[in-house]
């Protein structure tokens, strides 16, 4: 499901949900599109480097908490729009 989840956090902005370290269930809105971002969000992100993306580890621009995040791919619950 994370090879699904990279692909479309390059193409668009997604929501979906994972599991936090303590145990709680973390929902995110976020992306990897950074003509898209800054476009719609008016911000001023450099060029994404996929090999931020490191082994088991996805890297997503986060929209709510206007920064950088990553996430553990076996953490992934869901993606929830489709």
């Amino acid at each position: 499901m994370e090879n699904k989840l990279r692909q479309r956090l390059k193409l668009s902005v997604v929501k979906f949900s994972f599991k936090k370290k303590n145990g709680e269930t973390r929902y995110a809105t976020g992306s990897t599109n950074i003509d898209m971002l800054n476009l719609v969000f008016g911000l001023d992100l450099k060029t994404f480097k996929e090999e931020t993306n490191r082994d088991g580890i996805t890297t997503y621009y986060d929209i709510e908490k206007r920064n950088w995040r990553s996430l553990r791919d076996e953490s992934l619950i869901e993606i929830i729009n489709n």
